[in-house]
């Protein structure tokens, strides 16, 4: 009776050792899969954030026009200048990413020997994929402003010496949405160096660089 009592135990453990086996390897199985689509996933995201990675769009001064009148420095009865320069910038934007870059106002800012002395803006907009926007903005020279960066003489000997050198500084905030959910910010940027003559008010010389804020 005690052996024939002691079977079915044995028989049980038999019946149920087969599914524990198979039952851990089914887990071991699963966290195998898991963790490969946890490493497929993070591969296929760092495909993805470098191709599509936002690249800096660039801004292009293509051309400046200046017009206006030639300084002048009127003595009596109160030393006053007389300057009437209105500058025409035609700036261009290019978007090297795969969507479009949307733009707040696009401002200009003109500096003379290292003080601001005319503002310009243009109304928001959007430059499509892989493409150009071109900008036009005009801007006009104020003469107290020019005073007061340069002095009566700084001005004179800029006068006598036939030209006036002027920074326009170009700034286009904007944003790159990619994917429809992956947005950055970016702030393109130009500095450019004109130099125009007095006597006939034409721009001489440019030189202009480029620089984009992430």
């Amino acid at each position: 009776m005690s052996e024939s009592g002691g079977m079915p135990p044995q028989r049980h453990c038999l019946h149920h050792g087969p599914q524990k086996v198979r039952r851990r390897r089914v887990l071991l199985c699963l966290a195998f899969a898991v963790l490969v689509l946890l490493l497929l996933a993070a591969a296929v995201a760092i495909v993805l954030l470098a191709v599509l990675r936002p690249r800096d769009p660039v801004t292009e001064l293509l051309s400046v026009n200046a017009t206006g009148v030639l300084p002048g420095v009127v003595p009596l009865p109160t030393v006053s200048v007389q300057l009437n320069v209105t500058f025409l910038l035609v700036v261009r934007v290019r978007n090297p990413n795969p969507a479009a870059f949307r733009h707040g106002p696009a401002t200009t800012s003109l500096y003379y020997r290292g003080a601001a002395v005319g503002y310009g803006e243009v109304p928001a907009g959007t430059v499509p994929s892989r493409g150009a926007a071109t900008v036009r903005m005009n801007m006009t020279v104020q003469a107290d402003r020019v005073v007061a960066a340069a002095g009566i003489g700084g001005l004179v000997a800029d006068v006598l010496a036939g030209e006036m050198e002027f920074e326009a500084r170009t700034e286009v905030p904007g944003t790159v949405v990619l994917l429809g959910f992956v947005k950055r910010g970016v702030e393109a940027r130009s500095v450019c160096r004109v130099v125009i003559g007095v006597a006939d008010v034409k721009v001489r010389r440019q030189e202009c660089h480029n620089e984009a804020k992430l």
